[in-house]
């Protein structure tokens, strides 16, 4: 339709133009007002086609294209006035009328309206110097501070910028209209989350290499990216300050809402530095748990219970302490491989495998816990475990509390224990409605003395594909191969030894599980040989430190 318009428009002004000039050549044949009449319409004419041209190059092209604008509807007839105005002072040169008299009545009329009209037009030409000026433009976020008699602070999108007033659609989507002389006089801040960057400061011993600490902090960040974190735009990290002592680096990203950075993401990646710093050993000095309780807790994992004291003393110096924040998952990258990972402060959710068959549907778990394993039942309180008792004895009878009470000292988390409790249901209609009060998530958790990746720390074997992530604030103490081998080696205890502790503990507490070995190597002697093949370069390389593989 605008399109059409402006083709008639310039047909029309062809034919106007035509007419003024076969009438101009023939003047004996018309009345000088028709020819004066005629004229002033070609010059109006052809202004509208000038003005609608020039409008065009000037917003489409120059500010949209070029400048990479959105021009508003109040730009847009400031431009047009404007050059409307410039035509009327030609048209009337051009028909010899006195312009000094329009310019004079023009300020006389604009002097009476404008003590009329002081407000609205002083909200008119704050937009137009709005517009001039360009502080901000559509689309781009701001945040208006007004110091009136109660401070009011409104961030939003910049909707629209008319002759009155500046929209702004706020986060809660609701349009908030203010007027722009309001603009004009108060302070106004640019939010734009597409080029806005953050910077979150952190310090660090001068004695760390700078390219490690830029590359672990910047990984702490990306690999596990929080919510209002703009992956579109670069995550980076760069040395700010050196001293003697400290380095004073700054990690910059791109926030999605900027108004939640400060009070929540900053501190957020603050912390999720300060975790993986520490992991690595280039944090500040953390106090880990005494040993005395690490060997408490080393001393109760079945197959290092028959070490002397000296040699499970040797297993907790030799390993390592890692720090998780809540909510952090672990993989590949955070845990340290091969090694068994045990929890010593906080608690670890594992999710379990589901698995489907024709009656019902169960899970892999990680392990099956030792039966006296004392830990096992920490996160079954009481009273939880009277309500399972409760909820069984509704189909096997009262026998279902002292075997629910049994039960939980083997388990380690309450959808096991329904688990377990289900398969003493024969009826699998009554025994799905059992499990219908299990817990929604098929996760296990893993509290203090529990732990898992036994088969990664002495057979070498990965991990199972599983998501692995922090409740709270947690610590875990990561048993490698190398302290397994100065505790064997201090006792005189042979490989061959202790892969028949291990044999037995696969067969007792991990066959059936996420953790169980391939049938390759559960043939005769499969585990022996492949912990000779695992362990056999950890003991060279304590005989020999200078063998380095």
């Amino acid at each position: 339709m605008k399109n059409f318009l402006v083709l008639f428009q310039v047909a029309l002004t062809g034919c106007l133009l035509f007419a003024y000039v076969v009438v101009l050549n023939n003047p004996q044949q018309v009345f000088p007002i028709v020819l004066y009449g005629l004229k002033i319409a070609v010059l109006i004419s052809i202004s509208m086609v000038i003005v609608n041209a020039v409008s065009f190059l000037l917003i489409n092209f120059w500010l949209t294209r070029k400048k990479r604008t959105r021009p508003s509807r109040l730009l847009k007839l400031i431009i047009s006035v404007f050059l409307y105005l410039i035509c009327i002072f030609i048209i009337l040169r051009i028909l010899g009328q006195e312009t000094t008299m329009f310019f004079t009545t023009s300020a006389l009329f604009t002097a009476i309206v404008g003590f009329a009209m002081q407000e609205p037009l002083g909200n008119f030409l704050s937009g137009v110097f709005l517009q001039i000026n360009q502080p901000f433009q559509i689309g781009d976020q701001i945040q208006f501070q007004f110091r009136g008699s109660k401070e009011v602070v409104v961030e939003g999108v910049v909707e629209s910028i008319d002759w009155n007033s500046t929209d702004i659609r706020l986060n809660s989507g609701e349009i908030t209209y203010i007027p722009n002389g309001l603009i004009a006089k108060e302070l106004v801040k640019m939010i734009d989350s597409g080029s806005v960057c953050r910077t979150v400061d952190f310090t660090i011993s001068a004695k760390v290499p700078p390219n490690q600490v830029m590359d672990t902090a910047c990984k702490a960040v990306i690999n596990q990216p929080l919510p209002n974190i703009n992956l579109d735009k670069p995550v980076f990290v760069r040395m700010w300050s050196y001293g003697l002592e400290e380095v004073n680096y700054k990690l910059f990203y791109y926030p999605k809402n900027y108004s939640e950075a400060e009070n929540h993401t900053d501190p957020e990646i603050r912390c999720r530095i300060w975790y993986t710093l520490s992991r690595t050993s280039m944090g500040s000095e953390y106090q880990s748990t005494e040993n005395e309780r690490l060997l408490q807790l080393v001393s109760n994992i079945e197959f290092f219970r028959n070490l002397t004291v000296e040699a499970q003393s040797l297993l907790v110096e030799h390993s390592k302490t890692l720090l998780f924040d809540a909510d952090e998952l672990l993989d590949y990258q955070h845990l340290l491989s091969p090694a068994m990972f045990l929890v010593v402060r906080g608690c670890v959710a594992i999710e379990q495998k589901l698995v489907s068959n024709l009656e019902t549907v169960t899970f892999k778990p990680v392990s099956r816990q030792p039966q006296n394993h004392n830990q096992s039942s920490y996160a079954l309180k009481p009273i939880v475990i009277e309500q399972v008792a409760s909820a069984l004895a509704k189909y096997i009878g009262p026998v279902a509390f002292s075997l629910t009470y049994q039960t939980a000292k083997e388990v380690s988390s309450l959808y096991w224990l329904y688990a377990s409790l289900a398969a003493e249901i024969e009826n699998i209609d009554q025994r799905q409605e059992f499990l219908g009060y299990q817990p929604d998530a098929p996760t296990e958790k893993f509290l203090i003395g529990d732990f898992f990746g036994e088969m990664n720390l002495f057979l070498g074997e990965p991990l199972p594909s599983m998501k692995i992530i922090t409740v709270e604030d947690t610590e875990i103490l990561a048993l490698t191969p190398a302290a397994v081998a100065n505790a064997l080696h201090h006792d005189g205890i042979s490989i061959n030894t202790m892969s028949q502790y291990i044999a037995q503990y696969h067969h007792n507490y991990l066959s059936g599980t996420l953790q169980e070995v391939s049938s390759r190597i559960l043939n005769q002697n499969g585990i022996s040989e492949q912990m000779q093949e695992h362990l056999e370069p950890y003991f060279r390389r304590l005989l020999n430190p200078l063998v380095t593989s």
